[in-house]
């Protein structure tokens, strides 16, 4: 293997980016981006951009990094669109269950959520911390940055 896939699953390793951006790193260094280094291959597609911001969703234990995930506010958008597009193929009689609990998806407003994230929220919106028997302190934080 070589060492700039090594240096990418490392740095998966270590929390530095998450599975998607490595495997999106491993697959640009795979498709032949012979000009560039891998370093420059992240930063073109994983380094903040100036106005950029994330949704952040950390799960610290005592002693390890249980959860790091960060997501683009920009995918949110797109992936608010993709959703609304996806539920008008959830069958009818699908759609009369969810109704029956109390869920009506017609009356759900994917793409107004993502604005109020990328337009309103700013900071922690989360941050919980917990005593666990096993595993100890755990500290829960999602924010927006």
């Amino acid at each position: 293997m070589s060492s700039e896939k090594m240096k990418i699953l490392e740095m998966v390793q270590e929390g530095k980016l998450t599975a998607v951006e490595g495997l999106d790193l491993l697959k640009a260094v795979d498709e032949g981006n012979s000009n560039k280094t891998s370093s420059q291959i992240f930063e073109q597609n994983f380094v903040k951009k100036e106005g950029e911001r994330f949704l952040r969703v950390r799960v610290q234990g005592e002693k390890t990094l249980k959860v790091n995930v960060n997501v683009p506010l920009t995918l949110i958008r797109s992936a608010s669109k993709l959703v609304v597009y996806a539920m008008s193929f959830v069958p009818a009689d699908k759609k009369a269950e969810l109704e029956k609990k109390g869920l009506d998806l017609t009356d759900l407003d994917i793409e107004g959520l993502a604005r109020i994230i990328d337009e309103s929220l700013d900071g922690k919106i989360v941050d919980v911390e917990v005593a666990d028997p096993e595993e100890g302190r755990i500290k829960v934080e999602v924010y927006v940055e």
